[in-house]
């Protein structure tokens, strides 16, 4: 993505007006070159109107600086766009990726994706014990709450679930409570259960084909069928005729579950 050489770079997860496709990540410096180039103008009327110096506005499209809200505002409303901000569940992919990269052996993800997010764990976890991190990982990463997500409820069977994955096309890994327990393919589906793939959408028509209904109540959730990053399905390993991700990713997936599985993982976690 252009502009990440900067490791402080702000990314914003962006929808536009009237766009019904999940939230987009942006750098501040794409963000703002959008804006400009929509507006017809160049950077230098752009820094007049937003009431900044030219040498700052280069600074921001150069990913040197990271702007404040407030100036972001003045930038926007002078290339006629407005910026409002919301609140949600934080769920950042980047936060378990940035776990797996300090205890996984081999695992490997872009220092630019993470570098942010090394001292942030350090300090949710108030110290540098492994399980603690881990921990505030998996609280920052919460794969239930990641845009797009599906959640589906009833019973399922392993097998089922699997299927959907592998009929999809593309990657795809359980994690959460089956990853944990291990279930045989024949065994009911475990809550809560994640199913990391490349197409949610896809996999959750393949779900519906097979009478596995949705909800939107997480306390009646079976599966999440959530998007993974390339980088997430790393490690994964199949037993049987299922594929399942990486420990430590289902380790991290569990914690963030709360209730009994994370419990369980918990008291997995520190034995290693």
């Amino acid at each position: 993505m252009p502009g990440t050489s900067h490791l402080s770079s702000r990314v914003f997860h962006i929808r536009k007006e009237n766009d019904n496709i999940p939230y987009m990540e942006y750098m501040t410096s794409e963000l703002v070159r959008e804006w400009i180039d929509r507006a017809g103008i160049n950077a230098s009327i752009a820094a007049r109107r937003a009431g900044v110096s030219a040498s700052t506005l280069h600074r921001i499209l150069t990913d040197q600086v990271d702007p404040s809200i407030g100036t972001l505002r003045e930038i926007a409303i002078g290339c006629g766009v407005d910026l409002s901000l919301t609140s949600g569940i934080l769920s950042d992919w980047r936060a378990a990726a940035t776990a797996r990269s300090m205890f996984e052996e081999g695992y490997v993800v872009a220092k630019n994706d993470i570098a942010d997010w090394e001292p942030r764990l350090t300090r949710l976890a108030e110290g540098d014990n492994p399980v603690e991190i881990v921990s505030a990982a998996a609280r920052a990463s919460a794969p239930l709450h990641r845009d797009g997500a599906t959640w589906c409820t009833g019973t399922m069977t392993v097998g089922t679930v699997a299927s959907a994955g592998d009929a999809s096309g593309g990657r795809w890994a359980l994690s959460g409570a089956a990853g944990l327990y291990l279930s045989d393919t024949g065994e009911p589906t475990p809550a809560i259960t994640i199913l990391w793939c490349d197409d949610p959408r896809s996999v959750s028509q393949l779900l519906a084909a097979s009478a596995v209904r949705t909800t939107d109540r997480i306390d009646r959730t079976t599966l999440a069928v959530v998007r993974g990053e390339p980088e997430l399905f790393a490690g994964s390993f199949t037993r049987g005729l299922t594929r399942y991700a990486a420990p430590i990713q289902i380790i991290i997936d569990c914690l963030s579950l709360g209730g009994d599985v994370a419990k369980d993982a918990r008291e997995e976690a520190m034995t290693w």
